[in-house]
C-alpha cells in the first residue's frame, strides 16, 4: 500500500485539452463544487497547443483551485503525451482522468476515494459517464436537459428518466455491474472518466505515446498492461458525470481508431486482443468479453 506521507494531495484530476476553453469552464466549475475539501485535490489543465483563449481562461480558476497549467507545443493530436505531462506534474496519490466537456456530480471525487477504501490501492475505477456516447441528432435535446451550475440536479433528472445512459450501462447490467473478474474489463476504460493510483501509473510506464497523432485505444492499452499486473478495473457506478455534447469528426476518428487498434494488438497480441481488434475494424461495440469467454471454453473443449 502507498503512504499517503508521500502526496501532497490525495487527487490530482488532470484533464487534457485542445482548443475547448468553454467546455473546460464547464468541467472546472464541477470541480468548485466537490465536496471534498479543496485542499485535499489539485486540478491540472494538460494542454495539447490550443490556439485559444485557453489560457486566459484557466487563470480564472487559479485563486479558487489547486491549479497547474502544462502547455506543450501543438504537433497534432497528442492525448497520450498530454496526460502523461500531467501525470509527471502529480502531486496527489490518485489520478482522476476526465475530459474537458465531462461535468462530475458534486461527490464524484468523494466517490473516487470512498471506492479506493473499500478495494485497496492496486484498483482502478471507472466511473459512470450519462450523455456518453450519443449520436449527434439527440445533442441537442441533452443539452436542453443539463444546467451547467447545478450538476446534481441535472443528473438526477437523468437518472429518474433513464436517458442519455452511458454507452456502457447494457454491459455493466448484463454483468451486474461486476466487472472485475472478466477477462477484459480494460475494454471499459475510457479516459473520459476513470481513475487510477498514482504509483500504478508510474509502475506500468503512463500513457504509451506512440498512439500520439491519432485517436483511440490508448487508454485501452494502458488499462490492459494495468490488468496484466494485477489491478483489479471495477465499475464505480457512484462516481457521475455527464458528457456534456461537442461537435467531433467520427469518420475520421474511426480511421484514426482502426490505426492504433492495429499497434495494440502488434504490441499484445493476444486473444482478447484480437477480439477487440476484429470488432473495432467492424466498428462495433459488442459484448468482447462473452465472445473472449465462448472462445476461450472452445479452446479449453
Amino acid at each position: 500500500m502507498m503512504e499517503s506521507t508521500n502526496y501532497k494531495y490525495d487527487i490530482s484530476v488532470i484533464i487534457p485539452t485542445y482548443n475547448r476553453s468553454k467546455l473546460l469552464s464547464y468541467t472546472l466549475e464541477s470541480l468548485l463544487l466537490q465536496t471534498i475539501s479543496k485542499d485535499r485535490f489539485e486540478v491540472i489543465i494538460a494542454d495539447d497547443g490550443s490556439a485559444d483563449d485557453t489560457g486566459e481562461m484557466v487563470k480564472q480558476y487559479a485563486t479558487k483551485l489547486n491549479l497547474k497549467y502544462l502547455y506543450q507545443e501543438d504537433k497534432g493530436y497528442r492525448p497520450a503525451s498530454a496526460r502523461n505531462m500531467g501525470i509527471r506534474a502529480a502531486e496527489g496519490k490518485l489520478c482522476v482522468f476526465i475530459d474537458s466537456s465531462v461535468i462530475l456530480n458534486l461527490n464524484s471525487l468523494e466517490e473516487h476515494l470512498n471506492f479506493y477504501a473499500r478495494n485497496g490501492w492496486k484498483a482502478a475505477a471507472i466511473g459512470y459517464v450519462y450523455g456518453f456516447d450519443h449520436n449527434e441528432e439527440s445533442e441537442e435535446f441533452l443539452k436542453e436537459l443539463v444546467v451547467i451550475t447545478n450538476p446534481a440536479e441535472s443528473i438526477k433528472r437523468l437518472s429518474q428518466y433513464s436517458v442519455y445512459l452511458d454507452v456502457r450501462d447494457v454491459h455493466y447490467t448484463k454483468y451486474e455491474d461486476k466487472l472485475e473478474g472478466l477477462p477484459a474489463p480494460w475494454y471499459y476504460f475510457w479516459t473520459c472518466h476513470v481513475s487510477v493510483p498514482t504509483e500504478q501509473l508510474l509502475q506500468v510506464g503512463l500513457f504509451d505515446e506512440k498512439f500520439d497523432g491519432r485517436w483511440g485505444s490508448e487508454d485501452n492499452e494502458l488499462a490492459f498492461r494495468l490488468h496484466q499486473g494485477g489491478v483489479k478495473i471495477g465499475l464505480l457506478r457512484a462516481a457521475t458525470s455527464i458528457h456534456y455534447p461537442h461537435g467531433k469528426d467520427k469518420g475520421e476518428r474511426q480511421k484514426e481508431g482502426h490505426l492504433n487498434c492495429a499497434y495494440f494488438h502488434q504490441k499484445f497480441p493476444t486473444l482478447e486482443t484480437r477480439i477487440f481488434f476484429d470488432t473495432y475494424m467492424r466498428n462495433e461495440f459488442v459484448d468482447i468479453n462473452d465472445l473472449i469467454i465462448m472462445e476461450l471454453v472452445g479452446i479449453e473443449k
